[in-house]
C-alpha cells in the first residue's frame, strides 16, 4: 500500500486555537453580512406575505461575504478596508436592489412603478452599512464588539 501524501493541517493544541481563529476570520462576513440583508429584506419588503418570499438576502449575504474573503481579508485592514467592503457592497447589493426594481416594474409587487425612490434612496444606505460592517470586521474595536455579540 502506498504512502498517503497529504499534510496534516491540524496537528496539536496550539494548531487547534489558531485554526479556530482562522475559521471565525472567514465565517464572521458570511455570517454579518447575511444578517444584515435578512434584516433588510424583511425591513424594506415587509409586505412579502401575500407574494412569493424572495430568497436574495442568503445570495447576497453569501456573495458578499464570498467577496470579501477573497479580496479583503488577509490583505487589507483598518479604514482601508472598510472603505474596500462599502465599494464591495455598493456594486454588488445596488445590482441586485436594481435588478429587484426592474422586476418590480414588470410585476408590480412592492409599488415600485408608484413610488420609485423608495427603492432608489437605498442606494447610500447599502454603502453606508456596508461601511459600518467593514469597520466592524476590520478594526480592532469592531472586532472586539463582534466578539462580545458572539460573532
Amino acid at each position: 500500500m502506498a504512502t498517503s501524501n497529504y499534510q496534516v493541517l491540524i496537528t496539536g493544541e496550539q494548531d487547534i486555537k489558531t485554526a479556530e481563529k482562522r475559521r471565525s476570520v472567514y465565517l464572521r462576513p458570511f455570517l454579518l453580512f447575511w444578517l444584515n440583508s435578512l434584516f433588510a429584506e424583511l425591513e424594506f419588503l415587509s409586505d412579502w406575505y401575500p407574494r412569493p418570499l424572495l430568497q436574495s438576502y442568503v445570495d447576497t449575504g453569501g456573495a458578499m461575504g464570498g467577496l470579501i474573503n477573497i479580496f479583503i481579508v488577509d490583505y487589507y485592514y483598518g479604514k482601508k478596508a472598510a472603505h474596500f467592503t462599502g465599494i464591495l457592497s455598493l456594486l454588488l447589493l445596488s445590482t441586485c436592489n436594481y435588478l429587484c426594481y426592474s422586476l418590480d416594474r414588470h410585476f408590480g409587487w412592492f409599488g415600485a412603478a408608484e413610488h420609485p425612490m423608495w427603492f432608489h434612496w437605498r442606494y447610500p444606505m447599502i454603502w453606508a452599512v456596508g461601511y459600518y460592517n467593514g469597520l466592524l470586521l476590520f478594526t480592532d474595536k469592531g472586532q472586539e464588539r463582534l466578539a462580545s455579540l458572539g460573532l
